[in-house]
């Protein structure tokens, strides 16, 4: 199974502010739906409280050290530690779970060496916030695709949708 990363991230690392994103994407949303439709999603508890929409056709797995905390959706559970959601992921036969926030999450992952792809939009600004998505080696990892779009009317900023694969 496959265990990636899908964030976007502006060039000083931000991926957040306030428990939102701090930028207009709508290609960037586009894009995450597209990937990560009929997978499993790993995500903090704080990341997942500020979901103001169900993530449909995408089962969230909360990790959080709260043992009374209840989903907001049926169809999603909490866990305990990055290992336990790989686990349960494994026995619904997914093939690629996606983590998907928030900061301290990615930066579990990284650290254990447990993440396989990265799906990172480079969103080309300086833009303020207070997440940041933590520091990784490059050169541990090949980029696989990537793809350059222009901002437009509806997408702030230029971008990349980069693919990075563990070496």
């Amino acid at each position: 199974m496959k265990i990636s990363i899908i964030t976007a991230r502006s060039k000083n690392g931000v991926i957040g502010s306030n428990s939102s994103l701090p930028w207009k994407m709508p290609s960037d949303m586009r894009f995450f739906k597209q990937s990560t439709i009929f997978h499993h999603v790993l995500v903090g508890r704080k990341t997942y409280e500020s979901f103001t929409v169900q993530l449909v056709d995408r089962p969230s797995l909360i990790l959080t050290r709260k043992s009374d905390y209840a989903p907001k959706y049926e169809e999603d559970q909490t866990i305990n530690t990055l290992e336990e959601g790989i686990k349960k992921a494994k026995e619904k036969n997914e093939t690629e779970l996606f983590i998907i926030g928030g900061g301290e999450i990615y930066k579990q992952a990284l650290d254990k060496n447990l993440v396989t792809h990265m799906y990172i939009t480079e969103i080309d600004a300086v833009i303020e916030g207070d997440t940041f998505f933590p520091e990784f080696d490059e050169s541990e990892w090949n980029i696989i695709r990537k793809d350059d779009f222009t901002a437009g009317e509806k997408n702030d900023y230029d971008y990349s949708f980069v693919l990075y694969e563990k070496k």
